[in-house]
C-alpha cells in the first residue's frame, strides 16, 4: 500500500477532462493556498508535501437489522493518494466511528467534533515516520471533499432539507 500512497503527488492533472479529484478547480485553488486556521496564515500550502493525504468524507444511515427502523450513521474517510481503482476497496476506506440509532442523529456536529479536532491537527502536520527515506516528516492531511445522499448533506449542513423553501445548494430554485 505504501508504494500506492503517492498517486495525487505523481497525477497529472488534464485541464479538459474531469476524471479525477485532483483535475477539479477546487483541488488546483487549494494547491495555490496557504493552509489558514481560526483566520491564521500557515507557511505551507495545501499538498505542498509528496506525502499530503487527501480525504473525502461520506456518511449515510442504514438499518443494521432486518426488518428493524432503528439506524446507525457511520462517517468513513477515503484516501484519495491511493489509486482510483483501490481507493474504494473495503480494505482501504477508514470508519471513523459510528453515531448509534434508534434513529437519525439530531446533533450531528457534536458527533463529529472529535474528528473535526483530528482533522484540524492533520491540517497543521503531525510528525511521522517515512520508513522507505528512514526519517520524520510532518504528515499533512486536508478533508477536500465531503459527499452523501441528499437527507445525508442535509444533515452534515444544517440544512432544512429538500422540502425548505429553497432545497438545492447549488440553485436558487424556490420552492412553492
Amino acid at each position: 500500500m505504501i508504494e500506492a500512497m503517492p498517486y495525487h503527488g505523481t497525477y497529472t492533472p488534464n485541464p479538459n477532462v474531469m476524471s479525477d479529484i485532483f483535475d477539479s478547480d477546487n483541488y488546483a485553488k487549494l494547491k495555490d493556498s496557504h493552509v489558514t486556521i481560526g483566520g491564521k496564515k500557515l507557511l505551507h500550502k495545501f499538498f505542498s508535501g509528496l506525502q499530503d493525504i487527501a480525504l473525502g468524507l461520506s456518511t449515510d444511515g442504514f438499518a443494521p437489522f432486518k426488518r428493524q427502523k432503528q439506524t446507525c450513521w457511520p462517517p468513513i474517510l477515503f484516501n484519495y493518494n491511493l489509486p482510483p481503482e483501490v481507493c474504494f476497496h473495503l480494505q482501504n476506506i477508514l470508519c471513523v466511528g459510528i453515531i448509534p440509532g434508534p434513529n437519525k442523529p439530531k446533533d450531528f456536529d457534536s458527533f463529529q467534533w472529535p474528528l473535526v479536532e483530528e482533522l484540524l491537527k492533520l491540517k497543521i502536520g503531525v510528525p511521522a515516520f517515512d520508513v522507505r527515506a528512514s526519517e520524520v516528516f510532518s504528515l499533512c492531511a486536508y478533508l477536500i471533499l465531503n459527499f452523501g445522499d441528499m437527507l445525508a448533506i442535509v444533515m452534515v449542513m444544517q440544512m432544512k432539507g429538500h422540502n425548505a423553501l429553497f432545497p438545492c445548494r447549488f440553485c436558487h430554485i424556490k420552492g412553492i
